[in-house]
């Protein structure tokens, strides 16, 4: 079994899995920095904080995508560092996302 021909490969991430900059801008906390923090839920203490650092990389994360010729491109918008609540990073998360 393979795939039909007009299949159409992508990528995806998840806004926490690559974001980084955990404490910049304004961002607030999001469930899973809450979670994280809490002793014993995640192995070894990690968190998301620096994550892949996409918020200063994200450029470099354009070219790879331009690079390999993907398609179709799928990412979350960071509900804490895009929401109304976090006016203070607002502005610097608007020109991010264009």
């Amino acid at each position: 079994m393979g795939f039909r021909k007009d299949f159409v490969w992508g990528v995806a991430t998840a806004a926490y899995q690559i974001e980084g900059a955990a404490y910049e801008d304004g961002k607030g906390l999001s469930d899973w920095d809450t979670f994280c923090k809490k002793e014993g839920n995640v192995w070894n203490g990690q968190s998301g904080d620096v994550a892949c650092d996409h918020y200063h990389r994200y450029q470099d994360d354009i070219d790879a995508m331009k690079q390999i010729a993907s398609p179709v491109t799928g990412c979350p918008f960071p509900g804490p560092g895009s929401s109304p609540t976090a006016p203070a990073r607002q502005p610097e998360r608007a020109g991010f996302l264009r």
